[in-house]
């Protein structure tokens, strides 16, 4: 169910019937190509949300695109957030969610720029006091059979690591009219290598994504298809009903936290 559309007095009944999980679905706005909306990690993680909260029963945050972007600030439409701001922001959030009744939150990501941010996010939970869990999740991390499963049925290897194959055709599923193919050259797709000897060595630096792929666009996109799209939606889907699940099911992460907290106080 999703939040905004829940009246007032549905609400306590909802909290209920989702055992108290809340799902933020997270993206940013930013460029993905030339052939696919701003907005296409924020249209994958809420629709994924949203069919998994069908299944098993949660209530699914607003769209919520404050993610870490700095890496497109140079990119028109991107809107980057000061990393201060997307920090306190998501708190504020998750602690207006806890006070609406809600114990666990699930951010369920769409955003590959997230996932130094969230991991970080939740790892200051600790040491703030909260009485409520929070889990993340990378929309797009499937198991390697799934992998070969996916390659196996749409022939392709190469699901594209930002406006590929994988993103393109699940847009293409979600919101074929957004898409527009012939708008991108494939070409710009290719990594520039700029600081590969540092990153052969495993050195990191804010700049690896855009010394490799200045144009934000890195897959290639030409055998995309809606039919593609749906194939790969199940299966992520099929992954986030199952996390909310075993959320549903784990006691510990609450136990924990108290223990935790009256250890650290």
């Amino acid at each position: 169910m999703l939040w905004e559309e829940l009246s007032a007095k549905d609400f306590e009944f909802w909290v209920k019937k989702s055992e108290g999980i809340c799902v933020l679905p997270i993206g940013v706005i930013e460029k993905h190509g030339y052939h696919l909306p701003l907005g296409t990690d924020m249209y994958i993680s809420t629709a994924i949300a949203k069919r998994a909260a069908e299944i098993s029963p949660a209530v699914v945050f607003p769209y919520y695109f404050l993610g870490q972007i700095a890496e497109a600030r140079h990119v028109k439409g991107t809107l980057a957030a000061s990393h201060h701001l997307i920090m306190d922001a998501l708190l504020e959030m998750c602690d207006e969610i806890y006070r609406n009744g809600f114990t666990k939150i699930l951010i369920l990501n769409g955003h590959g720029g997230n996932e130094h941010f969230l991991p970080f996010f939740a790892q200051e939970m600790p040491g703030l006091n909260r009485k409520y869990a929070v889990y993340t999740r990378f929309v797009h991390n499937i198991t390697e059979e799934q992998l070969k499963t996916i390659q196996s049925h749409t022939n392709v290897n190469d699901m594209g690591y930002h406006a590929g194959f994988l993103e393109t055709s699940l847009i293409m599923h979600l919101r074929p009219d957004l898409v527009c193919i012939e708008n991108q050259d494939p070409s710009q797709s290719v990594s520039m290598k700029r600081l590969k000897d540092l990153q052969e060595l495993g050195v990191f630096s804010g700049f690896n994504w855009y010394s490799e792929y200045p144009h934000h666009f890195a897959g290639d996109h030409s055998c995309a298809t809606a039919e593609h799209g749906e194939f790969i939606f199940n299966i992520l889907c099929e992954n986030i009903v199952n996390t909310i699940n075993l959320i549903k099911a784990d006691d510990m992460s609450m136990k924990l936290i108290k223990e935790f907290n009256q250890l650290a106080n």
